[in-house]
């Protein structure tokens, strides 16, 4: 027996799983799509609160490579905006408005230092709701590990950081946006696959 679906069942499926969708998470999903086309720019649902939060992070000491990560991250939000360590735990737990793995961050970061894997939740919600903090841990994180080493344990974490090198190539292109759009309300989409 063959099935065929109609794009118009297919569509109306979509809509339904849509408005079904809880509302944290329908707002995380229409903040992360573009307006336009992959790779197209746009501006933000709220421009003003998006610079004001790109701001910040550059008060905070992050550089176009953060901007990029941020927003390749969270979309909009420039804040984290899913839930502490993304259903991930111990040192695969991801946290904070860059998303990086408790692994990384409390073996390179200096305030985590010495905290256990099963400490993420404890210790790393505080990384997670601080985007001071936050930014303070990547720039010590991209400063000692370099770039190819950084962005091999964020995307690959410990055991697969070959994962890396494609991952990285997705922030060179965010960069590449963000040197040019450091302090307003437009941002940028492609799609990167999940960790």
């Amino acid at each position: 027996m063959v099935f065929k679906l109609s794009l118009a069942a297919v569509a109306a499926t979509f809509a339904l799983s849509v408005v079904a969708m809880p509302t944290s998470l329908h707002s995380l999903t229409t903040s992360l799509f573009p307006r336009g086309g992959e790779g197209e720019p746009f501006e933000c649902p709220d421009p003003s609160s998006t610079a004001a939060a790109k701001q910040a992070l550059i008060d905070y000491g992050a550089q176009s490579v953060d901007i990029a990560i941020a927003m390749l991250e969270n979309g909009c939000a420039f804040h984290a905006a899913y839930p502490a360590g993304n259903n991930k735990p111990d040192d695969a737990a991801e946290l904070g408005v860059y998303r990086n793995n408790w692994h990384m961050i409390r073996e390179y970061c200096d305030h985590f230092q010495g905290a256990g894997p099963s400490e993420w939740q404890s210790r790393g919600q505080e990384l997670h709701d601080d985007v001071g903090l936050a930014t303070q841990c990547q720039r010590q994180l991209f400063s000692k590990l370099g770039a190819d080493k950084f962005f091999g344990l964020q995307r690959g974490g410990v055991s697969n950081q070959g994962a890396g090198a494609e991952y990285g190539q997705f922030v060179g292109k965010y960069q590449g946006f963000c040197k040019s759009h450091m302090k307003d309300g437009m941002a940028i989409y492609w799609n990167v696959a999940s960790m």
